[in-house]
């Protein structure tokens, strides 16, 4: 029966998507408020960057609205269930998604240096920590176990921006970071539903169903197109991070689950952008730049060098995170330390494949 309680929540999000998101459309229009064109950019013509403004506003309706009728029908919280911690998380989780909601906006409308954002991201991640989601334990990650509160509270803000930051920085083109926030979203809902924590699938749904309904518009539609901006990939980013969190805590802290190696498996779901943004920051030092420094080395870029257009390169880029996370999930119960090094090496792999195609490219043209 709670199973019906997410599905009936993604429906309601997207529901929410299919309203508001081509006002947005429209009022952005209206208002002239386009994504600049640069030589950085990858698309042509004045297209709106508000998409992400309908992420928030979707997730916190279509959450509170299925919670309120759960609680309504009598359908409560277990008193032994891992969800009774649900209040003080998400009281810390909506605080950080507002800064991060109102940043992103900024950021799309007039702009921000790089270090007023990361100012934010390391106060929204501290709130995470102070919602109960802070790391304790590496889970046997290179021979470690328990950590002291002052190690994990910093590695969980390490952990927590770096992921913003990476669907940030992966939002290059059309459907890509979007797509890779559904799979690993869907992944992690998917789990939690499986296990009966009714309570974050239907959190991870509300955030599903809306962008969802971005994509459709992103991808499909040439009159109405959007993109999702800062506010939108900022905001999924921050998301992935306490969910993944979650889903990273609830098996290292406790027996109950099946995951030993779950701080590698929740690496494979957010492989790709992880690795290629911590990639391009050492590229970009290495080469005497800041690791903030705008330019072309992401895999995005890679792919349309082979002459691939942006929806092949997202589709093609979203089923090798696909394989990562199957992959990683069916080798769940390995060393966890082997399956770090495992995704690290086919990572290497699959870039040193790409460009190798991309300079045969180059010769045969």
């Amino acid at each position: 029966m709670l199973t019906l309680f997410v599905i009936i929540t993604l429906l309601v999000s997207a529901l929410v998507g299919v309203v508001v998101i081509p006002r947005i459309i429209i009022i952005s229009k209206k208002k002239k408020l386009f994504d600049e064109i640069s030589e950085r950019k990858l698309h042509h013509g004045n297209i709106p960057r508000l998409g992400g403004v309908a992420f928030l506003p979707a997730f916190i309706f279509s959450v509170a609205l299925i919670m309120g009728v759960r609680y309504f029908g009598g359908w409560e919280i277990s008193a032994w269930s891992l969800e009774t911690d649900v209040f003080q998380e998400g009281m810390f989780l909506l605080a950080g998604l507002t800064m991060v909601f109102f940043t992103g906006l900024a950021d799309d409308l007039t702009g921000l240096t790089y270090k007023s954002k990361f100012v934010v991201q390391i106060l929204v991640s501290l709130l995470l920590v102070y919602g109960g989601c802070g790391i304790g334990n590496l889970g046997g990650l290179f021979g470690i176990h328990a950590v002291p509160t002052s190690v994990g509270t910093i590695l969980t803000v390490l952990v927590c921006v770096l992921l913003m930051n990476a669907y940030n920085l992966i939002d290059g083109i059309d459907g890509l970071c979007s797509g890779l926030s559904l799979l690993t979203l869907g992944a992690l809902g998917i789990w939690f539903t499986w296990n009966n924590l009714y309570v974050y699938g239907i959190m991870v749904a509300g955030i599903v169903g809306v962008v969802s309904v971005f994509f459709f518009y992103n991808v499909s539609s040439k009159r109405m197109k959007i993109f999702m901006g800062d506010t939108g990939s900022l905001t999924l980013g921050y998301l992935i991070a306490f969910f993944g969190l979650k889903f990273y805590n609830m098996n290292v802290e406790t027996a109950m689950f099946n995951t030993p190696a779950a701080p590698a498996v929740f690496l494979g779901m957010v492989f790709i952008p992880v690795f290629d943004t911590i990639r391009v920051f050492f590229v970009r030092i290495k080469a005497g730049l800041s690791p903030f420094y705008p330019d072309k080395r992401h895999i995005h870029h890679k792919m349309l060098r082979l002459g691939l257009n942006h929806f092949q390169s997202s589709m093609t880029i979203i089923f090798m995170q696909a394989c990562f996370v199957v992959l990683n999930v069916l080798l769940k119960d390995i060393n966890i330390n082997i399956l770090f090094f495992l995704d690290l090496i086919l990572g290497f792999i699959m870039i040193y494949g790409i460009d190798f195609l991309g300079k045969r490219n180059k010769k045969l043209l």
